[in-house]
């Protein structure tokens, strides 16, 4: 299995309906007919940014992106290809709807899943690096170290956490967006998304935790729906 993770930024005056249904009916369409697409989705999921920012008094970024799509695929080595796919890259400006749009092949890896019911809040966030670290190293002290860290100040109120880890060969052509992983954490509701981002204590351990691996300046974040749009 694969899985491509697409962080998209809506043109200059589309409103958010109008992005949510030509993303749904004009781009996913389009995706699908591309060479090789039809025969290996699996799964399509729009994730649509949600009115707010997290994290602003930490000097966490506010994201400006539009949403988040996820589209699961039976060949991890298909999307590495395609990520990087001249032609697929090339349809996301011609479809008129993005201004902007950052494609990374990941391996999901799921941390834990307390309920599998739909939820109506996700964070997504995307990190680098620190710069003496290698990809591998910095992935696997998120996966153990930081994931424990993230459950001691839990408090049970997260429901659902993924972490992507952005596959070892793949280096963004934009090097502003050379992503090397991130969450995705699902919540019950926005309140205690909020209650979760607004607790200062647990925010100060998992900001110092940040400092070991990841360029804190450089985090990108944000909280959103979950649509899922096409299955197989």
């Amino acid at each position: 299995m694969g899985k491509l993770v697409t962080l998209v930024r809506a043109s200059d005056g589309l409103s958010a309906a109008d992005l949510s249904r030509r993303w749904r009916e004009e781009w996913l369409t389009a995706m699908i007919a591309f060479p090789g697409v039809g025969d290996r989705l699996v799964r399509a999921v729009h994730n649509h940014a949600l009115p707010g920012s997290i994290r602003a008094e930490e000097g966490v970024a506010a994201s400006g992106w539009s949403g988040v799509g996820t589209y699961a695929f039976d060949d991890a080595a298909f999307v590495d290809a395609l990520a990087l796919d001249p032609g697929f890259r090339a349809t996301h400006g011609q479809s008129g709807l993005f201004a902007e749009v950052v494609l990374l092949p990941v391996d999901e890896i799921w941390i834990y899943n307390r309920d599998p019911s739909q939820l109506p809040v996700k964070m997504f966030a995307f990190f680098k690096r620190k710069p003496h670290l290698s990809r591998e190293a910095a992935q696997a002290y998120y996966r153990t170290t930081h994931a424990e860290i993230g459950e001691s100040i839990n408090f049970n109120r997260t429901l659902r956490y993924v972490q992507n880890h952005v596959r070892p060969s793949f280096k963004s052509p934009d090097p502003r967006y050379d992503f090397d992983a991130g969450p995705e954490i699902w919540f019950k509701s926005m309140e205690t998304a909020l209650d979760l981002f607004g607790d200062t204590q647990a925010m100060q351990v998992l900001a110092e935790d940040e400092e070991r691996f990841v360029v804190r300046s450089e985090i990108m974040n944000l909280l959103t729906d979950e649509t899922v749009v096409w299955e197989r």
